[in-house]
């Protein structure tokens, strides 16, 4: 009986063993590296040493198996010899099985576990110097181990590093959870797409530029500043596709007040060429090195098909930016009904998503709306058409020229009630 009552002791503390490998698993699985290295950056030697075993995971997880299965293990062999002793073989084995998988299970697995989950940190902390101490006495397996494992994977390719989409969904989780804001959330997400979004769709269209020719008199320009209440003009020489530089409100005017100007071509001052595929980022990074805060959008043939500016770029991060002379102005409107009221320049991709459609944009390369209408028709757009698509369909509104200044979009259930309850 003397036995009995050492096997029992052994027992208990495997299962203790058991618990810590557990808890010492899931703590350092479910911990955040970010808030370690920021305990460490405050001194915590301990969250270095935390941080030190993270860096070699493998290393890591390796022991903890090792371990957690040789206790498990050996506490397990050891209650069947117990209960043997006890009850007999036959039933003692039973007696066994059942005791030590309930004791098991919620000793040495749930409880630990749900301990850890709770608070990961605390427990990196109270643990990690004992991992350190395991991982040194059970080194020699772990190598034998993890270089078994390196061989069967030899020809496996490497793990793929976190997806840009899989970090907006991160993102959104930590917005549920409350530790971002809604506007600082979307900040990030924008950023996180910031150089995935091309100057094509972004610029401001050719028809839609507010330009002068350089030969223009200076009284003329005086009326396209105050008209358009822009602060920078381009500035082309005979045609729109030969824009030659850009010039600014403020030199223009301080210079007709003292005339000090005789000519528009005096004040004109470079511009940036760029293609329409090149990146917004690339773009941002070009303003800030050269100073400049326009560049001209090229097409294949080296015509314009636009310009971008600086603040085209920022509204990409923050949304629209506008200030005490804009007329406030929205690509969409949401109605009662469930339709939307677009603008023609808006992007068809970001309203299709406003109605949780999907759009098959065929051969159509471009993103404005009055792009796809045309796309779709085949031929200039009239106010009455309708463009039918899969899942929506565009009512035109309001037509300029050739251009779609508004239309309305209806999710194809709304068109079907509407029509079910049409006599």
């Amino acid at each position: 009986m003397d036995f009995v009552f050492v096997y029992i002791i052994c027992i208990v503390l495997l299962i203790a063993f058991s618990a810590l490998f557990s808890m010492s698993e899931t703590a350092f699985t479910s911990v955040s590296a970010v808030r370690l290295k920021m305990m460490a950056k405050d001194g915590d030697q301990k969250a270095e040493r935390s941080i030190r075993i993270l860096d070699n995971y493998n290393k890591f997880l390796t022991t903890i198996l090792i371990g957690n299965n040789l206790v498990n293990i050996a506490a397990t062999s050891i209650a069947t010899v117990a209960f043997s002793i006890l009850l007999g073989m036959s039933t003692g084995s039973v007696t066994s099985t059942v005791v030590m998988t309930i004791s098991v299970l919620i000793c040495g697995e749930i409880i630990p576990k749900s301990l850890a989950r709770a608070n990961p940190e605390k427990w990196c902390i109270r643990l990690c110097s004992l991992i350190s101490v395991i991982e040194t006495v059970l080194s020699p397996l772990s190598w034998m181990f993890i270089k078994m494992t390196d061989f069967i994977n030899r020809h496996q390719d490497a793990p793929a590093t976190i997806t840009e989409d899989e970090l907006e969904v991160m993102i959104d989780e930590i917005e549920d959870e409350g530790v971002l804001e809604k506007s600082e959330s979307d900040l990030i997400k924008s950023a996180i797409r910031f150089d995935d979004i091309q100057v094509s769709e972004t610029y401001i269209p050719r028809m839609d530029i507010v330009a002068i020719d350089a030969s223009s008199s200076l009284d003329e320009l005086g009326r396209v500043f105050a008209d358009s209440g822009f602060s920078r003009i381009p500035a082309y020489d005979g045609t729109i596709d030969n824009i030659v530089g850009v010039i600014y409100a403020k030199e223009y005017f301080s210079k007709r007040f003292d005339d000090r100007i005789s000519s528009i071509r005096e004040i004109i001052r470079q511009i940036l060429y760029v293609p329409e595929s090149m990146s917004i980022a690339t773009v941002m990074a070009e303003f800030q090195k050269s100073k400049i805060h326009m560049a001209v959008v090229l097409d294949a043939n080296g015509g314009t098909m636009g310009i971008v500016t600086m603040e085209d770029i920022l509204e990409e991060l923050v949304g629209d930016i506008w200030d005490e002379s804009d007329v406030v102005q929205h690509d969409y409107v949401k109605n009662e009904d469930g339709t939307l009221t677009v603008k023609g320049t808006a992007n068809i991709y970001e309203i299709v998503e406003m109605l949780d459609r999907e759009l098959d944009p065929g051969d159509y390369e471009d993103y404005s709306v009055t792009g796809y209408i045309i796309y779709k028709l085949g031929r200039a757009p009239m106010r009455g058409d309708v463009v039918v698509c899969d899942g929506f369909t565009i009512n035109i509104k309001v037509v300029k020229g050739r251009r779609v200044m508004e239309a309305v979009f209806t999710p194809t259930a709304l068109e079907q009630a509407e029509s079910e309850r049409t006599p």
